[in-house]
């Protein structure tokens, strides 16, 4: 699978970056001058345009040999949306891409951080810790930071958990009664391209969870809520037939940079 390249500095692109959707409207005028509009959810795609600066000739090569790979415009690859969420369905765990462990007991509906009914309650009835994970299809050997905000009426201490065919790695947080939102960064050495993102439950606990969170960077941003449309896109696409860069110095160079992906 091709992707498009991490910086060095572990961000996905470089501000500013400018997302645009673009969608499209059928018009059917009849013989009588009435007209008909219907919206054409299929055609709808997400546009990105990059501008970034002061790359490393690692970088740049890095970018212009993906760039030879998908030969301009004709190929596709998959691409991280640096403004976007990572995880698809944020707020609902019942949904069937978080795997859970059985044991764990799920209450909807409970207060959350924005003054709103949307926080789930986790409970773990059992002595051990027990997981929910998303697994995501992205490449294990990039820097990433899963967040989530997190209370628990009793002190306790909970895992974010991210786990590959290369293995698992934890950070543990002790919560309390407060709302507080905790993140984990990590950039290990793996070539797996499944990767799982999580929590793990302390034993006989309840835990209240709000926006869990996935980013291709080094540290959380604001929360963006998602449903089954998220920020991965695996046919995603260059939209000119030619780079050009401008190169300011011994190893820095600028480049503009347009892709487009279906929404």
């Amino acid at each position: 699978m091709l992707y498009f390249p991490q910086l060095l500095s572990g961000a996905a692109a470089q501000f500013p970056v400018r997302r645009s959707l673009l969608t499209r409207t059928i018009v059917n005028t009849a013989d009588d001058g009435r007209t008909v509009k219907l919206a054409d959810p299929g055609s709808q795609t997400v546009e990105w345009e990059l501008d970034l600066r002061g790359l490393a000739g690692q970088e740049w090569n890095a970018i212009q040999s993906l760039f030879q790979a998908v030969e301009g415009r004709l190929k596709s690859f998959t691409f991280l949306d640096p403004t976007d969420n990572l995880l698809a369905w944020s707020e609902d765990l019942s949904a069937a891409v978080w795997s859970k462990d059985p044991a764990l007991q799920f209450s909807a509906n409970v207060s959350d951080p924005k003054g709103t009914l949307r926080a789930t309650r986790i409970t773990n009835p059992t002595q051990s810790p027990l997981p929910i994970q998303q697994a995501c299809e992205v490449p294990g050997w990039f820097q990433y930071c899963l967040s989530v905000y997190a209370r628990s009426e009793q002190p306790a201490e909970i895992n974010l958990v991210r786990s590959s065919a290369g293995g698992t790695e934890k950070k543990t947080f002790r919560v309390g009664p407060g709302w507080q939102r905790v993140e984990y960064s990590s950039k290990p050495t793996d070539s797996s391209e499944l990767v799982s993102f999580g929590m793990e439950i302390p034993g006989s606990a309840a835990v209240d969870v709000f926006g869990f969170q996935l980013e291709s960077q080094t540290c959380a941003s604001m929360y963006k809520k998602t449903v089954a449309r998220h920020g991965v896109y695996r046919e995603a696409w260059f939209q000119e037939d030619a780079l050009s860069v401008e190169t300011e110095g011994p190893d820095r160079h600028s480049c503009r940079l347009r892709i487009g992906a279906r929404s």
